[in-house]
């Protein structure tokens, strides 16, 4: 194997650490919901190459809004969907588009983009 080979087999092996990082085990920073006046945990996420945040901290038994935004053409992040809940919303692109749920049991719920590359969690406390 010579140089050339060796420097694009490392470069290659990078991307492809990279590409797992980034679509499976980064986390981003974790966010409380904040409450509004009628007492309506609200939470505003960005949808730009993934969810911005993608872990929402919320209290159990309390509703919950959250009031998606996509800020890119991608079809990805043209859908969002929360399994758990029964619930899936389409998001036009640079319009918010409110979701509501009520979340039961303490844990942690994942929402994913129709073809399941983004990835959030909303943790239930």
């Amino acid at each position: 194997m010579n140089t050339t080979q060796l420097v694009v087999t490392l470069v290659g092996f990078g991307v492809i650490v990279w590409i797992v990082w980034y679509f499976w085990l980064w986390e981003g920073e974790a966010v409380s919901a904040g409450t509004s006046a009628g007492g309506v945990q609200v939470v505003d996420v960005t949808v730009k190459g993934g969810y911005q945040p993608a872990s929402i901290v919320v209290e159990s038994g309390r509703p919950l809004r959250l009031n998606f935004t996509r800020r890119e053409a991608s079809l990805c992040g043209e859908e969002v969907v929360l399994p758990d809940f029964g619930r899936r919303a389409h998001l036009p692109e640079n319009h918010t588009v409110a979701v509501e749920i009520l979340p039961g049991a303490p844990g942690e719920y994942e929402f994913t983009c129709g073809m399941n590359m983004y990835k959030g969690k909303l943790i239930v406390r």
